[in-house]
C-alpha cells in the first residue's frame, strides 16, 4: 500500500512539473497568437475591423467550445489519449502560422474575413484537444488537490505570458510615434530607424504570429513527456449513452442553467474591451500591458488563496464571490474616458482576483459533480453549451450595437452601455447558482466566517507569542 501511494505521488509530481513546463510554452503562444491576444486585436484595428467583426472574433473563441464533444467522440474507445490530444492541438496551433497572410489581400475586409475563418478552425481544433487533456489530467490529479494544482499551474503560466507580452508590446509600440527619446535611442542602437515606421507594424505582427506558432508546437513536444494512465475499454458505454448521461443528472442540468446564464451575461459587450481601450480611451499597447500586469499581479497573488479556498469550502461558495465581483467590475468602465481612466487600475486589481478564481472554478466545478469516469463527457458538454451561450450574446453585441446614451450628467459610449447591461446581468446569475448542489460545499457565510477566523486567529496567536 505504501509503495502504491509512493508511485501515485511520483506520477502526480511528474504531471505537475511537465504540465507547468508545457503550459508555459502554451501560455506564450496563446498570449501572442490566440483569440483574446491584444496582438490579434491590434492587427484587426490596423485593418479597420467593424464592430460586427470584433463580435465574431469573441464569438469564435466561445463557439470553439462546441468542438469539445468531438474530443469525447474521438477518444471514446481509445485506451491512451495522449497522442490524439497532441496531434489535434498541433493542428490548431499550426494554423496560427498563416494569420499574417491576411495582409496580402488587396481588400482589407477580405483579409479580415480570412483571419476570422482561420481562427475559427484554429480555436476549434484546440478546444477539441483541450477536452481530451481535461480527461487525461482528471484521471491523474486527485479531486482533493485539484484546486491547488490548477491554481499553482495558472500562477506560473501567467508569469511566463506576462514577461513575453511586455517584451513584444514594447517593440510593437516602437512603430508608433509614442515613446519619445527612449524610442529614438533604442531604435538608433538597433540601427533600425527606417524599419520601425507605422507602415511596417502589421508586417511585424505577422512575424510575431509565426514565432508564436513555433513556440506553441515546441511546447507540445514537452507535453508528450507527461504521464498517462491507461484505461480499460471493455466496459465503455456507447457514444449515445455517454452524451445522454449528463442530461439525466438533475444537478448537472442545474449547473448548466447557471453556466448558460453566466456566459450569456459575460458575453454582453465582451468583444469591445480591447477595441474600447485602443480606440476610445486611446491607450497604447504598452499601457494596455500595464493594465494586464496589474490584472495578472492580482491574479498571481490570489491563486494561492483561491486554490485553498476551493479545496476547503467548495466551488459553489467560491463562485458566489466571483459572481458579485463579476457584476461590479464592468460598472467601473462607465466612468472612464480618453485621458481619464485612473479607475482602470483599481478595476484591474479586482478583475484579476475575480477571474483567477473563476478560471479555476470553471474547470473544477463540473469535475467535482461528475461521477468518476464521466468527467470528460460532463466537462465537454458543459463547455460546449456555455460557450455557445457566450457566443450568442457576443454576436448580439455586434449586431445590436447601441447608440451613444446621454444621461444628462454623463454621456455613455455604445461600449459602455453594453458593459453596464452586462454587469447587472452577471449579478442575476446568483439565482441559478443557488440551486446547484455540491457535496463538499460549505455555505458562503460560514466559509467567510471560517476564513476570517483563520486570518485573525492566526494574527492574534502571533501577537501573543510576540
Amino acid at each position: 500500500m505504501a509503495e502504491h501511494r509512493q508511485k501515485q505521488g511520483s506520477i502526480v509530481l511528474k504531471t505537475f512539473r511537465t504540465s507547468i513546463l508545457e503550459g508555459s510554452f502554451a501560455q506564450v503562444y496563446g498570449t501572442l497568437a490566440q483569440i483574446g491576444s491584444s496582438y490579434v486585436t491590434k492587427l484587426m484595428v490596423i485593418m479597420g475591423a467593424s464592430p460586427l467583426q470584433y463580435s465574431l472574433l469573441t464569438a469564435i473563441a466561445q463557439g470553439s467550445a462546441i468542438w469539445q464533444p468531438l474530443g469525447i467522440a474521438l477518444s471514446q474507445r481509445i485506451a491512451q489519449r495522449k497522442w490524439l490530444c497532441i496531434w489535434i492541438t498541433a493542428m490548431g496551433r499550426f494554423l496560427s502560422m498563416f494569420l499574417g497572410l491576411a495582409l496580402l489581400f488587396q481588400d482589407p475586409q477580405q483579409g479580415l474575413w480570412f483571419m476570422l475563418v482561420l481562427l475559427f478552425f484554429s480555436a476549434g481544433f484546440q478546444a477539441t484537444g483541450a477536452n481530451i487533456w481535461i480527461a487525461w489530467i482528471s484521471n491523474i490529479i486527485p479531486l482533493r488537490i485539484r484546486g491547488r494544482f490548477f491554481s499553482r499551474r495558472n500562477q506560473i503560466l501567467l508569469i511566463a505570458g506576462l514577461a513575453v507580452s511586455y517584451l513584444v508590446s514594447f517593440h510593437v509600440d516602437l512603430f508608433e510615434s509614442k515613446g519619445g527619446s527612449l524610442r529614438a535611442v533604442y531604435t538608433r542602437l538597433l540601427g533600425a530607424e527606417n524599419f520601425f515606421v507605422p507602415s511596417n507594424q502589421a508586417l511585424f505582427l505577422a512575424f510575431i504570429f509565426m514565432g508564436a506558432t513555433v513556440i506553441g508546437l515546441l511546447g507540445l513536444s514537452l507535453l508528450a513527456l507527461q504521464p498517462e494512465r491507461k484505461r480499460s475499454t471493455l466496459k465503455i458505454p456507447s457514444l449515445q449513452q455517454t452524451f445522454n448521461a449528463p442530461f439525466r443528472d438533475k444537478n448537472f442540468r442545474l449547473l448548466l442553467v447557471f453556466g448558460i446564464w453566466w456566459m450569456l451575461a459575460v458575453g454582453i459587450g465582451s468583444p469591445f474591451w480591447g477595441p474600447f481601450m485602443l480606440k476610445k480611451l486611446q491607450m497604447s499597447l504598452f499601457e494596455m500591458q500595464i493594465y494586464s500586469t496589474i490584472n495578472t499581479f492580482s491574479a498571481l497573488l490570489s491563486f494561492g488563496f483561491w486554490g485553498k479556498f476551493i479545496d476547503r469550502y467548495g466551488n459553489k461558495s467560491s463562485m458566489q464571490i466571483c459572481v458579485f465581483l463579476g457584476g461590479l467590475n464592468p460598472l467601473f468602465w462607465l466612468f472612464m474616458s480618453a485621458g481619464h481612466y485612473n479607475l482602470l487600475w483599481l478595476e484591474g486589481l479586482l478583475s484579476g482576483f475575480m477571474w483567477a478564481g473563476t478560471g479555476i472554478i470553471t474547470t473544477n466545478f463540473v469535475l467535482s459533480i461528475a461521477p468518476k469516469g464521466k468527467e470528460q463527457a460532463y466537462s465537454g458538454i458543459y463547455a460546449a453549451v456555455a460557450g455557445l451561450s457566450m457566443m450568442t450574446s457576443s454576436l448580439a453585441s455586434g449586431i445590436f450595437y447601441p447608440e451613444t446614451l446621454n444621461l444628462g450628467f454623463k454621456v455613455l459610449e455604445p461600449e459602455q452601455v453594453m458593459f453596464g447591461i452586462g454587469g447587472i446581468a452577471r449579478w442575476f446569475a446568483i439565482i441559478p447558482l443557488a440551486l446547484v448542489r455540491e457535496q463538499r460545499s460549505v455555505p458562503l457565510r460560514k466559509a467567510i466566517a471560517f476564513t476570517m477566523a483563520r486570518i485573525f486567529g492566526w494574527r492574534f496567536r502571533s501577537e501573543k507569542r510576540g
